[in-house]
């Protein structure tokens, strides 16, 4: 085989390497997994920082985790399948980039019999119901399917993806299977979210609303039903 001939076959072969997506059975079956949360921005009432937040839920804390949240446009060849939008995150841990993880996320209102990561070697796949909790007692209810990487600039290099021009600054504290959040949003504006993990069931559901959301809407906060990829990814 000619030089020219190995060249052309060598490319071939790294292109495919890059638009053959691993796809992942899912069968169309409830998540068995969920994730509960609600956000509301400090500005409109309720506590107004995170530590404000615990002290009120009586949640107990230590040392905060900072992280870099960064957005991406997805080129058109990774196309969402109807009502479902496709998402590329990259969190970056504690500065200095020596710790990024890019996540790639399918979200939508139903479920999926399979989906496709866009890589074949992804570190980990996940599959859940989100649940947002809105004023008034209403719930929310997504779902999303997503993979990640931890060598985040060689895998979004390899979707062709564009990082948005503007970032948030976040800072999480855990207790339990709880999380509190700080989001220094890219506008300025500053939001909170508490969230959990858990079983999808209702008891579970009915369970954070009670210990979480009852208090914090009492409180004063105003929820936010949109997710923080569409607030954190909004460069304004």
């Amino acid at each position: 085989m000619s030089t020219r001939l190995r060249l052309a076959a060598t490319i071939a072969v790294a292109i495919g390497m890059v638009q053959v997506a691993a796809v992942v059975p899912a069968a169309a079956v409830e998540p068995a997994h969920a994730e509960f949360a609600i956000r509301w921005y400090a500005r409109d009432g309720g506590p107004a920082t995170a530590e404000a937040a615990m002290a009120l839920l009586d949640v107990r804390a230590r040392n905060a985790r900072h992280f870099q949240v960064d957005y991406y446009d997805l080129p058109l060849t990774l196309a969402a399948p109807p009502g479902f939008a496709a998402i590329l995150r990259r969190r970056e841990i504690d500065g200095g980039g020596k710790h990024a993880e890019l996540t790639f996320k399918l979200r939508g209102d139903r479920t999926l019999a399979q989906w496709a990561c866009p890589w074949r070697n992804a570190d980990s796949t996940k599959a859940e119901v989100d649940f947002t909790f809105g004023a008034a007692g209403s719930v929310g209810r997504a779902y999303s399917y997503s993979c990640s990487r931890g060598d985040a600039d060689t895998a979004a290099a390899a979707l062709s993806a564009t990082r948005k021009a503007c970032s948030a600054m976040v800072r999480r504290w855990e207790s339990g299977q709880l999380k509190v959040e700080e989001w220094q949003l890219p506008g300025g504006a500053l939001m909170i979210e508490v969230s959990g993990n858990g079983r999808n069931a209702a008891k579970a559901v009915e369970k954070f609303r009670r210990r979480v959301a009852a208090p914090l809407l009492a409180a004063g906060a105003i929820p936010s039903t949109s997710s923080k990829t569409e607030i954190g990814g909004r460069c304004e």
